[in-house]
């Protein structure tokens, strides 16, 4: 396994890579989250509707759409980390 800080970088690699999503390992309040990447098929964040300052959530876990994580990263308003397989 390697993990990687959560930045504008490493967003962008995961985008051309085809993720588009970022599912939180720990908790939804962990305040450093391990995020694991994920590709769904059937996602368009065009029309993903998650306009507040807090996540989504999904079963307890911290959902993060990718475009919009490359959009807070220019602004340094994320933390965490990424677990990628080698």
């Amino acid at each position: 396994m390697i993990f990687k800080r959560l930045n504008y970088q490493t967003l962008q690699s995961l985008r051309l890579q085809g993720y588009n999503i970022l599912l939180a390992i720990g908790r939804a309040e962990d305040e450093n989250p391990i995020y694991f990447p994920m590709k769904l098929d059937s996602f368009n964040s065009s029309t993903s509707n998650f306009e507040s300052d807090d996540a989504p959530t999904f079963q307890g876990k911290k959902i993060l759409i990718l475009d919009e994580a490359i959009q807070r990263s220019l602004n340094h308003d994320l933390n965490g980390i990424i677990q990628l397989d080698n």
